[in-house]
């Protein structure tokens, strides 16, 4: 009796060990199946996030970009600006819009080129000579005599001397995406003259940069900053007695009715840089960044055609409509000039630069 019951009891305590060891098994299997499918679940969501994550970079943030000018609608850089607006907004695909403001909406140019370094303005398109006041080896490109020819003005842009000018920029907050074309500019006035000697004791208007100021004033004549604007009623009341420019910007403006004559001294060509604010350069993404100057440097090879073909269409429009070109030797008005390009070129450090110029003849 005693053994069966030892025997019976052993039994039921095998029977609960292999009831209990059943039930951690069966526990441990959904444990098991419940954590799998926790942890498939905090995957799926991870999935979900990253998705969402890159679905809201993709959605890439559009662009409002201000170009500012002085010049006039009709004029052939504004044309440049126009072809780089629609190299950026079809590269984009509309995302990155670009509003150009001529005639001076923005401020005249001084005024532009300080708005683009304090970041308040987008883009700008500036004379080589204006830009010289805020880096003044980037007027190497406006001092007289400088270039020969436009093929000789477009080996120089696409050489080393463009990079050192865009180095001169940079330092400044200025960052150059084009360097582009405008013309030889020539001496406007009311007099008749014969030679350089006439040109004395005469009121030019000039930009308001150095080298224009100090080319006229070597011929003995005074130079006058009058905003371009203004210039139309100067010349008419004889406050003064001419200016200098290219035959684009005389006709644009109209001011071949209150000038005679032109004399073809070429003295200056003038170049453009398209600026862009290196504060607002530095915000865009790497691929906006080379959108736009491929965009920038695409616009300017445009302008180099574009201005030549203008030049010679104005200034046969100008001798249509009565503005007389008199027959001068340009070489005195240059030699006149000589002293002072030397010695603006000493004082500013660009000698290097005007012989690397003058090597690429």
């Amino acid at each position: 009796m005693k053994k069966s019951f030892i025997f019976t009891l052993m039994l039921v305590l095998i029977l609960a060990l292999a009831a209990c060891s059943s039930l951690t098994d069966e526990s441990g299997d959904e444990n098991e199946t419940a954590t799998g499918a926790d942890s498939e679940e905090t995957e799926d969501t991870a999935a979900e996030e990253q998705d969402s994550g890159e679905n809201a970079n993709s959605e890439e943030e559009e662009i409002s970009i201000r170009l500012g000018s002085h010049l006039p609608p009709s004029h052939s850089v504004i044309a440049v600006t126009e072809k780089f607006e629609e190299i950026v907004e079809s590269q984009s695909n509309g995302r990155i819009g670009v509003n150009i403001h001529p005639s001076g909406e923005l401020g005249g140019q001084s005024e532009l080129i300080q708005s683009l370094q304090v970041g308040s303005l987008e883009m700008t398109i500036n004379d080589a000579g204006v830009l010289s006041n805020f880096a003044p080896k980037v007027g190497v490109l406006d001092l007289p005599y400088t270039f020969s020819s436009y093929d000789h003005v477009h080996d120089v842009l696409d050489s080393s001397v463009a990079e050192t000018l865009e180095e001169e920029l940079a330092a400044v907050d200025i960052k150059s995406i084009g360097w582009v074309d405008s013309a030889f500019r020539d001496l406007l006035i009311n007099e008749e003259i014969s030679g350089i000697e006439d040109v004395d004791g005469m009121s030019l208007r000039v930009p308001d940069a150095p080298q224009y100021s100090r080319t006229v004033e070597s011929w003995g004549a005074s130079a006058t900053s009058i905003p371009w604007g203004d210039l139309y009623n100067s010349l008419e009341t004889g406050v003064a007695d001419g200016f200098e420019g290219s035959a684009e910007s005389i006709y644009s403006d109209g001011l071949h009715e209150v000038v005679e004559y032109r004399v073809p001294t070429e003295h200056i060509f003038t170049v453009l840089s398209l600026n862009i604010s290196q504060q607002f350069y530095d915000e865009l993404s790497s691929e906006d960044q080379t959108l736009i100057e491929e965009a920038g440097r695409e616009a300017a090879l445009y302008g180099r055609e574009l201005a030549m073909e203008r030049d010679e269409e104005y200034k046969e429009q100008l001798s249509e409509e009565g503005l007389e070109t008199l027959d001068i030797d340009k070489k005195e008005f240059r030699e006149s000039a000589m002293e002072f390009v030397e010695s603006y070129a000493e004082e500013e450090g660009m000698t290097d630069l005007l012989e690397q110029i003058a090597e690429l003849e």
